[in-house]
């Protein structure tokens, strides 16, 4: 039954009495199963594998030299056995070494939880391949036979979840309370990733998910909470924690990225942006377990379903809109959707649209349950802009049935091109079906029951999961090995000079900067208190002190140190200062005083160039606006005056009732906010400077300080057209209060009549009265707060999390960030400067925020300002005149012709044909329409993260070009770094590669 032969050295001694030993053994258990029932009997337990009858055995040595040189003989077999058309094969792994004797769970471990090391002296691995039963069936799609291809294992309970990434890595959960994640190896097939299993759970996990780029996986437990994880580093992201703490069944990304949705026992669907990684709202309309999720492939519906048999379908733009204080409700439902409960539910990628209407869209669900049917159903929507303030049409019809499981259905999943539906089941089987309901193949393997299953986005691949602890990956066409390359490397187009170090696989290095850490803290730089500090864009940090005098400093990058520059102090105040800013440019800074003045000065200089008329009383604030148009200031005389650019007084604002303690533009300078000792906030209308509205009683005891983010979309909204602001606040209450305004646009224009503002967010944990607070720049991401509790805090504006508490010696007056958002100065009330580093990541976080909207809107939701911004993109500008003055909107661009578009907008002909081809390619992305080709695809087309053909390319700061939804994913999870050379991006700024996507459109376009 036996042949074996052994290199040089190889079949004496202890390696002989070795090989001897596991001949006799493998005789033996040859011989016990002589019948099919015996086979049951003795092959029952996991580490043996699923019940099978053995009639040849395949005996492969390695023999090893120290240098780790190896050749190996096999002893292959040379015909197999068949039994009602299904082929029967097995495979195991066994290792050997002199340095250790390896337990079940060592050799479990070596062979299928990792890459293979040799050891530097192993002296043998003895190779056997039994034969496991794989059912042969054609498939369509290939035609060719279905086979286990390999047998992973490694969890040490249930496999409950799996998910394949574009690039074939595979992710599974268990009962062990890990995710293992796995890469496939040319020539040893999938073997666990160095970082993984990944640890974060205290209970089960009951679900893994890759996100669509493949950038991050999110993982949920019983002990209730989901995990965010980057995929490529193994690192934890950020922890999820689900309402009430009650365990989550499920989650599940959206398709454009934007929101990960989480549910389970408590009924609650709770909805979490990604980008400010916040909960945004939680539902709680089921009364059952909540035990499936599933999103349209448009981003557009949400669809959830529960163990009392209810199916719900929510519009993901009311799920998100945080500028409503209404419940979410369901645009449709449907109750008695399965006996005995839910199980899961899947929408298949593939849309249709209605020949006569295209604004109705339909989509295919499956729904599995606790019955052994799937229920195939159709989803029809007519859209209408939401802006319109119309009302989605949506209605869900049972349409068919597939019956051929025993038992309950645990998973399904569509294949990409919603051509197939695979099944798994408590049946231990996994089975395949076609449109039509046919079940073109079952799959049998696993022992018990059958918890999960994946295919891999080429379909070639699937993985199924088990309570037998065993994930099995089967090869759909019947023509993979272990040695198939899969992977396929790119070869890559550098967009810049400099050679690619070489790629290594590790861990974020920018990680690793994750604290706030201060650079430096001046003692005694001036005679008084530090009253205020300012920034501006070139680096140069102003304060104004009680010592009458302004001092202007700048920061050495190499050594981190600060130095204060020649010209400075600036002399020109007879009484503390009270308050510095510099202009948007940075040109210019504007100081103001107890003794009533406020002086303008040169920033590089020093040279006084305007000093404003004097107030006979205190001026408490001065602020440029974003522009640089115009200056407000204000103080005890309960007054506000606005200057022009030539500083000269424009206006006055009357109608406090006490002192005006601070002042902001909004980022657009459309409103001015001033505050007041008496507890209210105004806000005024930059152009008449009449009031807008009056907010009461804002903080207790008196409003302190307030700021503008400099967002002009800080609060998602993309259901109708508003223009929201956001305006933080502190007092002598201890709180930092972030109000939403919101004024309604019609036709681009404000309409201040029915302005509305309220509390967004309450920041509590000062304990003192907060004195300070600053938006950090640009996007506005975070806010600094300062208090008399000699504490500066930064906050998450999203979240409403205190990231970090930076302690001082005496009472924090002023804060300020650099424009960078990369450094924070305070000062205090002991004369002291302190010069703080941000970290990194958080840095990087406010720029990319910038990039990433919380969600792309729907194309029928598109505004005339919507439809501009995208000529601009795809270098259409010189359209986007004839756009606005037709109000072209994306329902025209849904129900007119490329050719009525084209013709109203007046277009030259070769105008008119550049604007045909990208609508429609905007309509088809609209679709989610998948653009295939059966031959080779350049490889300059495929994205070197998802190895996907790009549809938006866009280049990068180290030269190559990526998919845009690909690289703001990777921004998202929390990487910095190049995806191709690792080394940290000088910045995260992108530009459309138009000629790439230019020649990947004719290329798709072309006859296969």
């Amino acid at each position: 039954m036996w042949r074996s032969t052994c290199g040089a050295g190889g079949g004496t001694g202890a390696l002989g009495a070795l090989l001897g030993a596991l001949s006799r053994r493998i005789s033996r258990i040859g011989g016990c199963f002589a019948d099919e029932s015996a086979c049951r009997h003795k092959m029952a337990g996991p580490r043996l594998g699923p019940p099978v009858n053995v009639q040849r055995l395949s005996f492969s040595l390695l023999c090893l030299s120290p240098s780790h040189t190896a050749r190996a003989v096999t002893s292959r077999p040379d015909a197999h056995w068949k039994n009602n058309d299904a082929d029967y094969s097995f495979r195991r792994v066994v290792t050997a070494t002199t340095a250790e004797a390896r337990t079940p769970e060592t050799r479990t471990k070596t062979t299928a939880s990792r890459r293979p090391r040799v050891p530097r002296f192993a002296l043998v691995l003895i190779r056997c391949d039994f034969f496991r039963p794989v059912f042969r069936a054609k498939m369509s799609i290939t035609g060719n036979e279905i086979k286990i291809i390999q047998s992973l294992s490694g969890h040490r309970s249930d496999v409950t979840s799996s998910d394949f990434a574009s690039d074939y890595t595979l992710v599974t959960g268990s009962s062990d309370k890990t995710v293992r994640v796995w890469e496939w190896v040319r020539g040893f097939g999938y073997v666990e990733r160095a970082f993984s299993p990944l640890r974060g759970h205290k209970y089960q996990v009951t679900c893994v998910r890759i996100s669509p780029q493949g950038a991050m996986l999110a993982s949920a437990s019983v002990d209730g909470t989901a995990v965010l994880w980057n995929l490529h580093s193994g690192l934890k992201i950020y922890t999820m924690v689900q309402v009430n703490g009650d365990a989550i069944r499920v989650c599940r990304f959206a398709p454009d990225s934007s929101i990960l949705v989480t549910a389970g026992d408590n009924g609650a669907v709770c909805v979490w942006d990604l980008v400010h990684r916040s909960l945004i709202r939680t539902i709680v309309e089921h009364e059952g377990t909540t035990t499936s999720l599933t999103f349209t492939p448009d981003s557009q519906y949400l669809i959830s379903a529960c163990s009392l048999e209810v199916l719900k379908i929510w519009y993901v733009q009311d799920l998100v809109d945080t500028t409503s204080d209404s419940s979410c409700c369901p645009v449709a439902k449907c109750e008695n959707a399965h006996d005995l409960g839910v199980v899961c539910a899947e929408i298949s990628k593939k849309i249709t649209t209605d020949e006569d209407d295209p604004l109705i869209k339909r989509y295919t669900m499956a729904t599995s349950g606790n019955s052994n049917e799937i229920k195939i159903w159709t989803i029809t929507s007519k859209s209408t802009p939401k802006h319109k303030n119309a009302v989605n049409e949506v209605a869900v019809e049972y349409c068919d049935s597939f019956d051929g499981h025993n038992s309950s259905v645990t998973c399904i999943r569509y294949t990409n091109n919603g051509a197939y539906l695979v099944s798994s089941s408590l049946d231990k089987l996994v089975k395949i079906w076609d449109e039509e309901g046919n079940c073109v193949a079952t799959l049998r393997g696993h022992t018990r029951y059958v918890n999960c299953v994946a295919v891999s986005k080429d379909c070639l691949l699937a993985a199924s999961g088990s309570n037998d602890k065993l994930i099995l990956v089967w090869d759909l066409t019947g023509n993979l090995t272990t040695d198939s390359e899969l992977v396929k490397p790119l070869r890559l187009s550098f967009n810049s000079l400099g050679a690619i170090p070489e790629l290594q696989l590790m861990r974020n290095a920018e990680s690793n900067d994750n604290e706030v850490k201060l650079l430096e803290k001046i003692d005694d730089i001036s005679e008084g208190a530090i009253n205020c500090c300012s920034f501006n864009s070139s680096g140069i940090l102003a304060t104004g002190s009680g010592d009458k005098l302004v001092r202007l400093f700048r920061v050495v990058e190499e050594n981190n140190n600060v130095e204060e520059l020649s010209y400075s102090p600036l002399e020109g105040h007879t009484y503390p200062v009270n308050y510095v800013e510099f202009s948007r440019d940075g040109s210019k800074l504007a100081s103001c005083s107890l003794d009533g003045g406020t002086n303008i000065w040169e920033s590089e200089t020093g040279e006084k160039v305007a000093s404003l008329p004097e107030n006979s009383l205190s001026v408490k604030v001065c602020r440029f606006s974003p522009d640089g148009n115009f200056l407000i200031t204000a103080g005890d005389d309960e007054k506000a005056t606005i200057w022009d650019s030539e500083f000269k007084p424009i206006a006055t604002l009357e109608g406090h009732l006490d002192a005006v303690t601070s002042a902001s533009f909004t980022p657009d300078a459309a409103i001015i906010a001033t505050t007041s000792f008496n507890a209210d906030f105004r806000l005024w209308k930059n152009e008449s400077y009449e009031t807008i509205t009056v907010q009461e009683d804002a903080h207790d005891y008196g409003i302190q300080s307030c700021d503008f983010s400099q967002n002009l979309e800080p609060v998602p909204n993309n259901i109708i057209d508003v223009q929201s602001y956001l305006l933080g606040t502190c007092g002598n209450d201890g709180f930092v209060k972030l109000w939403r305004i919101s004024v309604p646009k019609k036709n681009d224009e404000l309409g201040f009549e029915e302005i509305e503002v309220k509390v967004w967010r309450v920041l509590r944990g000062h304990g003192g009265n907060v004195i300070c607070v600053r938006f950090s720049p640009n996007v506005s991401e975070i806010i600094c707060s300062t208090a008399t509790d000699r504490q500066a805090r930064i906050w998450s504006v999203y979240s409403a999390e205190c990231l970090y508490v930076l302690d001082h010696d005496s009472i924090v007056t002023a804060c300020a960030f650099s424009s960078d958002c990369s450094l924070v100065a305070t000062g205090c009330i002991d004369k002291t400067l302190w010069l703080w580093r941000m970290p990194q990541q958080l840095v990087f976080r406010t720029i990319v925020a910038t990039k990433i909207q919380c969600r792309t809107k729907a194309l029928i939701d598109w505004s005339t300002s919507d439809v501009v911004r995208w000529l601009r993109n795809m270098d259409l500008a010189d359209m986007t005149e004839n756009a606005q003055n037709t109000f072209l909107d994306g329902q025209k661009i849904l129900t007119l012709s490329e050719e009525q578009i084209c013709s109203g907008l007046e277009l030259s002909e070769e105008q008119s044909e550049r604007l045909s081809r990208e609508l429609r390619w905007l309509k088809q992305d609209e679709l989610q329409i998948s653009q295939t080709k059966n031959c080779e695809i350049p490889h300059e087309f495929l994205c070197p993260i998802t190895h996907e053909i790009m549809r938006e390319p866009v280049t990068c700061s180290d030269g190559f070009t990526y998919e845009k939804n690909a690289i703001c994913e990777w921004f998202m999870s929390g990487k910095y770094s190049s995806p191709l050379t690792n080394e940290i991006l000088t910045n995260t700024e992108y530009t459309y590669n138009h000629e790439l996507r230019n020649a990947i459109h004719s290329f798709l376009e072309q006859d296969d």
